[in-house]
């Protein structure tokens, strides 16, 4: 089972600054990155006495000030709480410590075929979804014909699964079955590839968690997102299953009876948590864990609740502010980007860069866990991130050089500037609210760029909750102009995914000619060679830099509580095979009935 915490949701909220997605690192101060003032450096293990009980119901803070969606299938899912809650059904393939090349595990195993571009998943006899019915080739089939059906809703069809042989000619309404995809028996099924990928290595093309065609075969796919199967009673082929769901707020489960392991616990109960709320629920010893832990509780009122260990590993997202430069083409499905977009200035957005004093941020409301990013790839992908990659500094006479250059001046003396048409300029900031740092943090951003002569603005006077600013972003509501959220990297470090032109999760609706080629090149096929993919994402590094689509803001250090009625916990990274660490609840074991205050 993928690992509880993908944070996310919670750092697209401003209010914290550790994260992300979906698997890591053991637990260090990620130095090469530069800036990293965090002198805390914890254990990513933690470890307790106690006799273990049979059984007891493990109990989790879900931190947001959101109620969550509630769309339990990662097809649909679009923000990280959905997807955490999903994560408890599901069962993700194994991998090695960069995410890449799939490992053979106890319910499946997959192999490559690169001379054939063929990938082939052969299913265990330990695979079986929570009514007993075994996971089959076509509920594998059945993940590739939603996720490439002409009505699917979601957003995960994109240039990964329309490499796969046929698939463009099912999503267009061209075929009615998958040339490509063949399932000989119950147990095989075999994928093929117009080209066999570097990043097919990594999984992408590969549909990581079978959908249960017996249970959902007769659901519209237009009607998914939306049914009951999804929404309140999902079958699950992971460790838990969802047997009750208040929604919005809480969602309880029993063990899978027919997962292939013995978990030890008899349920989870999850519920909703307000940011505000964080450390007095730890203070009652309300919950054995929390998925993320607000960036404004210091380190010293961590270390004084006696019945918590803090235990702490390199982040898995990247924050950045990002700026609006087109839209989204349903019809083409890809962006169109705008050459007159208010922010299509390039000066502009590099200038609204360097006016930020990042670190300072980190150092007064995260205590040094948030620190300056010089990359859109983590540091904890070492083979391929680039600690000497060109960043943005503090640098307001430098920001104002640049818009100077191009042509954004005071015309009227009012200390701010016009747009080079003499026109008065107001720029319109999305940012999200929770918490008790996330306001002064946007009013720190909206000082840095008064002072170097924008005026920039709240979008409508306010930050907003989280599920209104994504759904203003991911509409291309015209009145954003500039918005600070993260990206959860999790397993695969592929920028693909955030910046193709076809990607829709390309929220600044950007490309260009020189981010095109180097994303190319990255998933090219001389990318089967490390030193080449190396060059590729650092000439992505500089392609994201020169265009300044998005300005890369913060690396971090995440931290985490576990209760000491859990006897051990591992949050490390990777294991120590060298492969992604996949200790999750399934295997916890308790020593007491209750959290321990």
């Amino acid at each position: 089972m993928k690992k509880f915490i993908k944070f996310a949701a919670l750092f697209l909220s401003l209010t914290i600054a550790l994260t992300a997605c979906g698997g890591n690192k053991d637990s260090k101060k990620s130095s090469e990155a530069g800036n990293n003032t965090n002198t805390v450096k914890r254990s990513s293990i933690a470890e307790h006495e106690g006799k273990v009980i049979d059984g007891g119901v493990l109990k989790i803070g879900l931190v947001t000030d959101s109620p969550f969606t509630g769309i339990f299938n990662d097809l649909f899912s679009t923000n990280a709480d959905d997807m955490e809650l999903f994560d408890y059904m599901a069962e993700y393939p194994s991998k090695d410590g960069d995410g890449r090349w799939l490992e053979e595990d106890e319910l499946r195993k997959v192999d490559f075929d690169k001379d054939n571009k063929k990938v082939t998943i052969t299913i265990k006899d330990t695979f079986k979804w929570s009514d007993g019915t075994p996971v089959t080739s076509r509920d594998y089939l059945f993940g590739y014909e939603i996720v490439g059906h002409p009505e699917y809703t979601g957003v995960r069809y994109d240039v990964k699964y329309q490499n796969v042989v046929g698939m463009e000619e099912y999503h267009n309404g061209e075929a009615e079955t998958i040339s490509g995809i063949e399932t000989p028996d119950d147990k095989t099924i075999v994928i093929s590839f117009k080209e066999f990928l570097p990043n097919i290595l990594w999984g992408e093309g590969i549909m990581e968690v079978p959908q249960p065609y017996h249970y959902l075969g007769d659901v519209p796919v237009k009607d998914m997102i939306s049914n009951d199967k999804i929404r309140i009673n999902p079958l699950s082929s992971g460790a838990f299953v969802i047997t009750n769901v208040i929604p919005g707020e809480r969602v309880e489960y029993k063990v899978n009876e027919h997962y292939y392991k013995d978990v030890k616990i008899d349920g989870i109960e999850i519920e909703r948590v307000p940011v505000s709320n964080v450390l007095a629920s730890l203070k009652s010893g309300k919950y054995d864990l929390l998925n993320a832990i607000p960036g404004d509780i210091k380190n010293e009122e961590l270390d004084d609740l006696s019945g918590y260990s803090v235990i702490q590993r390199a982040g898995r997202s990247l924050g950045l502010i990002g700026f609006k430069l087109g839209t989204w083409d349903n019809e083409k499905g890809e962006v169109n980007t705008d050459p007159n977009a208010k922010m299509a200035n390039v000066n502009l957005r590099k200038a609204m860069g360097y006016a930020l004093d990042i670190d300072a941020v980190g150092e007064k409301f995260y205590q040094g866990l948030a620190f300056r990013a010089n990359s859109v790839t983590l540091p904890r992908f070492v083979n391929l991130y680039n600690p000497d990659a060109e960043k943005y500094t503090y640098d307001p006479k430098k920001a104002e050089a640049l818009l100077d250059e191009a042509g954004y001046k005071d015309v009227d003396g009012d200390g701010l500037r016009e747009d080079p048409n003499g026109e008065k300029l107001t720029i319109n900031y999305a940012a999200m609210s929770g918490g008790e740092v996330a306001e002064p943090v946007a009013t720190a951003y909206l000082q840095w760029w008064k002072a170097i002569g924008l005026d920039v603005q709240l979008l409508d006077g306010r930050l907003h909750e989280m599920n209104s600013f994504y759904e203003r972003l991911q509409t291309d509501d015209p009145e954003i102009d500039v918005y600070f959220m993260y990206w959860s990297l999790g397993t695969s470090p592929n920028p693909t995914q955030f910046y193709d032109k076809t990607a829709a999760f390309n929220f600044t609706r950007y490309t260009d000619e020189n981010m095109d080629k180097a994303l190319e090149d990255i998933n090219g096929e001389a990318s089967f060679d490390n030193e080449h993919m190396k060059k590729a994402f650092d000439d992505f590094d500089k392609a994201i830099f020169d265009a300044a689509p998005i300005i890369p803001a913060t690396f971090n250090e995440a931290r985490f509580v576990v209760n000491k009625r859990i006897k051990y916990y591992d949050w490390s990274i990777v294991d120590k095979d060298g492969n992604l660490n996949n200790f999750g609840e399934a295997d916890v074991e308790l020593t007491a009935e209750e959290p321990i205050k």
